[in-house]
């Protein structure tokens, strides 16, 4: 299984002050108006994880990714296609 490090963003995103962030795979990038319509009724703040539950290493992840962004305060909120 391959190792995944996260490593902290750029300093002009740390800085960056955003409405909401959608973490979306590039293959859902022609499904855009479906997720964005989701994240854009989501209140200031909140983050839109988009997964496919049945990826096993892509959900560890994302579950991963929730926890800390948890851990920040932050609300999010998962779009899961079947």
């Amino acid at each position: 299984m391959k190792q995944y490090t996260l490593i902290q963003p750029p300093k002009v995103l740390q800085k960056a002050r955003l409405d909401n962030i959608a973490i979306v795979p590039a293959s859902q990038l022609p499904c855009k108006a479906v997720w964005q319509h989701v994240a854009n009724t989501l209140p200031q703040g909140s983050i839109l994880l988009y997964h496919f539950p049945q990826n096993k290493p892509y959900q560890q992840i994302m579950n991963k990714v929730r926890e800390l962004f948890e851990e920040k305060g932050h609300r999010v909120t998962i779009l899961a296609k079947g």
